[in-house]
């Protein structure tokens, strides 16, 4: 999804998220995107008074205009979460959308500096224990980093930015490998970047009707569930790796293409069965009107799934 943006700036997020464990078995915790930066810090009480319930992660993400917003991005980012008891997971991006630079640019070290930069800010702001995001949603072909272009160079590239923050000294980051729900463009298997560089496999779900817009509520999640690289397909291929599972956004709404699927309390209460089946370590809600997605829940805009959110994930725990 394309994220709201501080003024001046046009930055791209992506949602909220936590790692948790109790005991031997992960707690599920939940959040939501309600903003970036110092903007999402101010406003995430909203979302707590809705849910009823403290968020305990959010995900952020570093400018992906060019490569000197990125740049500019990195402390403000990370300064704007400083002192906050909400952790911090950022997503990176991989190459800028002003088209200046390859995949196989990073792969061959290019834009290492981004990346040790990132690195020593986030340590020095307190988040050595981050979740890194890197190269989200690449099974699509709407990011500049789209794996379908170049799957063998998005994989190396993906190592590559692991080696180099796990050099940084002082850090304790894990990163996440995370697709699109659904084929998109590519079998996202195809740019798994390898098991000793992943430590999350998450996945974005979003309910949208592309090609499916003849299906009722109840089919149209059981299609989610069961499509090829689907939400099972996501359970299942993070049982393979030994992983646990995440996902660091969905939601339901509007999109002004007419493809989202507007008031669907179906989707959001399968979604929540699904979280007690599947037991990710974290989920975390698009809560924001965003330009290309708008499924906002904390306003009240859409009212049937607004009380069956508060119905399944007001009481610490979900279910």
């Amino acid at each position: 999804m394309t994220f709201l943006a501080r003024p001046g700036r046009v930055l791209a997020f992506a949602a909220l998220a936590i790692l948790v464990f109790a005991g031997a078995a992960p707690a599920m915790e939940i959040g939501a995107y309600r903003g970036p930066g110092c903007v999402g810090r101010k406003e995430m009480h909203v979302f707590e008074s809705f849910v009823g319930r403290k968020a305990q992660r959010t995900v952020d993400a570093l400018n992906q205009e060019s490569w000197a917003e990125m740049k500019s991005s990195i402390p403000w980012i990370t300064k704007c979460w400083r002192g906050s008891d909400i952790e911090l997971t950022l997503s990176v991006p991989m190459l800028p959308k002003d088209g200046s630079g390859s995949l196989a640019e990073g792969a061959a070290g290019a834009y290492d500096a981004i990346f040790i930069m990132t690195a020593r800010a986030l340590i020095q702001n307190g988040h050595a224990d981050a979740v890194i995001r890197i190269g989200w949603e690449f099974n699509g072909d709407w990011m500049p980093w789209a794996a379908v272009r170049d799957p063998e160079s998005y994989k190396l590239y993906f190592r590559r930015i692991v080696g180099i923050m796990r050099d940084a000294p002082g850090q304790k980051f894990r990163f996440e490998w995370c697709p699109n729900h659904g084929r998109k463009a590519m079998d996202p298997t195809k740019a798994w970047p390898g098991d000793d560089v992943v430590d999350i496999i998450g996945m974005d779900a979003y309910a949208e009707t592309w090609g499916i817009e003849s299906m009722g509520p109840s089919e149209r999640f059981q299609y989610y569930l069961d499509q090829p690289f689907g939400l099972k397909w996501h359970r299942d291929f993070g049982r393979e790796h030994g992983k646990p599972i995440s996902y660091p956004e969905w939601g339901a709404g509007t999109r002004p293409d007419g493809h989202g699927v507007g008031d669907d309390p179906v989707f959001i209460e399968g979604m929540a069965d699904w979280f007690d089946a599947a037991q990710p370590l974290y989920q975390s809600y698009w809560d924001v009107q965003a330009a290309d997605y708008n499924a906002q829940m904390s306003n009240g805009q859409f009212p049937e799934a607004s009380a069956m959110f508060k119905r399944r994930f007001a009481i610490d725990g979900g279910g």
